[in-house]
């Protein structure tokens, strides 16, 4: 399977998943409505010749919310902030005609959505889409293309991962595998790909009518 078609796959599984849950919706009514915050690291990598292909520790942080239909299905929408580090290789000179060796910065506003299910309440299994909108990257990587930025203003990944429930407080564990290429040309595709760990704290948490 070529990766056109392994992004397109793995794009209609993310889109099923949430057509199931939005069928849980229309068949149960929603019993509550939890609100937390949420901060932590990431460990990511960006993908292609252009960079070293190492990891390289950030931070993510937000807000979350956790639509709860069923004792064991739900859904969750977050609002973060994360960070994506990395380093150009040689290869970036000879291809862009760029600064190689340079340190990159990424920072994000992101929305995750993501399906969660839970065997036991303790426990939460997370999948699903992510949309990242680029806030700020590192500039003059490009010296021959003056006012030109490298990368996109769009990413997009699938998200999965474990979350323990203890009361209020909140740990999870997540990877993201970016789907779409990130470079401002097709030349060489960008991807991000790693992990991430969170802690959290519920501070809401409201009832909602049944039907």
């Amino acid at each position: 399977m070529n990766k056109l078609a392994l992004k397109k796959s793995t794009a209609r599984f993310a889109f099923c998943l949430l057509l199931l849950t939005a069928s849980i919706v229309h068949a149960h009514a929603q019993s509550s409505l939890q609100l937390g915050i949420k901060a932590g690291g990431d460990y990511m990598k960006i993908g292609g010749r252009s960079f070293d292909g190492k990891h390289y520790p950030g931070f993510v942080a937000g807000l979350y919310g956790q639509l709860n239909f069923t004792s064991k299905w739900s859904l969750q929408p977050e609002l973060i902030w994360n960070q994506t580090i990395g380093k150009t290789s040689a290869d970036f000179n000879q291809l862009y005609g760029g600064v190689s060796f340079q340190q990159v910065i990424l920072n994000y506003a992101a929305l995750p959505v993501l399906v969660v299910y839970k065997p036991v309440p303790q426990l939460s299994l997370l999948l699903g889409p992510q949309y990242g909108f680029l806030v700020q990257q590192t500039q003059g990587l490009l010296p021959l293309e003056p006012g030109v930025n490298a990368f996109k203003k769009s990413d997009l990944s699938i998200v999965f991962g474990g979350q323990l429930n203890l009361g209020k407080v909140i740990f999870g564990v997540r990877y993201s595998a970016g789907l779409n290429n990130i470079s401002y040309r097709s030349t060489d595709a960008w991807r991000q790909y790693g992990f991430n760990a969170y802690v959290g704290y519920q501070f809401k948490d409201i009832k909602l009518k049944k039907k």
